[in-house]
């Protein structure tokens, strides 16, 4: 089984990514105003995205400036590809790591279960600033977050819980801007990914036996899934907290002194910063679709994804476990093309769990 999934084609991965991301981003261009995620940290952040934002200069911007960095970085993958085996960073995905990956999906789990269970106790749709009404529906969607988050933590029905997460996210567009939920459709590839490999070998579904294996015919979509849903999710971020909202942009800064190139010798304007930093964001998230450099881009974004934790304390940790979640994935498993180092440990853990136990025999006088 595992010679029969240790490879798959690149060409379907990449068409499979494309389609995903044209339609992702169709949904983006067709929004017309939406609020801005720094609304956790400012009173009253409410600025729209004006539909002139969106067909103005600034997008034109950010997509001369994805346009580059992708070009480069298909230029960087054919090099690194050509030295494959022989850079440090092409080991963090070779079998070595075997036993590790069967705790992808439940470290993937957890990281989103966290935000989820949090979201829904305070009557809220995944994150604070999708502050759910006191109605029957909002409680259902309350409610639906917390037991994704159980199915998630326990790895019960996890199955269940995708297709519940899915669900939920839809019927939030009922209660809010589609472009707000879609900020969050980084959920939305924990929940693909979790859908087809299951939540693996420690897990509750575990138990009952083919709950917890892994879809093995769609198995290969599953990280390209969680890829292009995570990198959507940056990108769309990217645009409403700042290129489309720089008046929101601009109070945040204003509230939260944030401009850290003050102490630079290359000072930014706000302005400048607000640009400067959307376009750093829209960009990794692309880089992220594209499935170059994944690895690479990982580290470098490290920093800029965690920057801002300390100084805005547990609510910012929470809301960003599930990227957390989603960039460890990705950071040891790569493209995801080689599956052969998933099952294996996959088997490994289940035929252990299988091993009978030797009973200790009592000592006879």
């Amino acid at each position: 089984m595992v010679r029969r999934w240790s490879g798959y084609p690149g060409a379907r991965q990449r068409r499979f990514a494309g389609v995903t991301a044209g339609v992702a981003l169709s949904l983006a261009a067709s929004a017309r105003s939406a609020s801005a995620h720094e609304r956790w940290f400012v009173q009253g952040g409410d600025a729209p995205v004006h539909p002139g934002a969106v067909f103005s200069w600034v997008t034109l911007l950010a997509l001369a400036v994805i346009a580059v960095a992708v070009g480069a970085a298909w230029l960087i993958d054919r090099f690194l590809a050509r030295r494959r085996g022989t850079l440090p960073l092409a080991r963090l995905g070779i079998g070595g790591l075997t036993k590790l990956y069967a705790w992808i999906p439940p470290v993937l789990a957890v990281h989103a279960a966290v935000p989820l269970l949090s979201s829904g106790v305070s009557l809220h749709l995944f994150a604070p600033n999708l502050e759910l009404p006191r109605t029957l529906g909002g409680g259902l969607l309350a409610m639906a977050q917390i037991l994704v988050a159980l199915s998630f933590l326990y790895g019960v029905f996890t199955r269940g819980g995708a297709i519940l997460l899915a669900l939920t996210g839809l019927a939030g567009m009922r209660y809010f801007h589609p472009l707000l939920v879609l900020e969050h459709c980084g959920l939305l590839g924990i929940a693909v990914f979790l859908y087809l490999t299951g939540r693996g070998p420690f897990a509750v579904d575990a138990l009952v036996g083919r709950l917890g294996h892994p879809r093995l015919r769609l198995l290969p979509y599953a990280v390209p899934a969680l890829r292009v849903l995570t990198g959507f999710s940056v990108v769309v971020l990217g645009f409403t907290e700042k290129l489309w909202n720089f008046d929101l942009a601009r109070q945040f800064l204003t509230e939260h002194p944030f401009n850290f190139t003050a102490a630079t010798p290359f000072p930014l304007t706000d302005e400048q910063f607000i640009l400067a930093a959307g376009l750093v964001e829209v960009t990794v998230g692309a880089l992220l679709i594209s499935g170059f450099v994944t690895r690479l881009v990982i580290l470098v974004a490290l920093v800029p994804f965690n920057l801002s934790v300390p100084f805005f304390g547990w609510g910012e940790l929470v809301g960003h476990l599930p990227i957390y979640g989603a960039l460890v994935v990705l950071l040891i498993w790569g493209t995801g093309q080689d599956l052969a180092p998933y099952i294996r440990s996959v088997e490994e853990a289940e035929a252990r769990a299988d091993e009978p136990t030797t009973a200790v025999q009592p000592r006879t006088a």
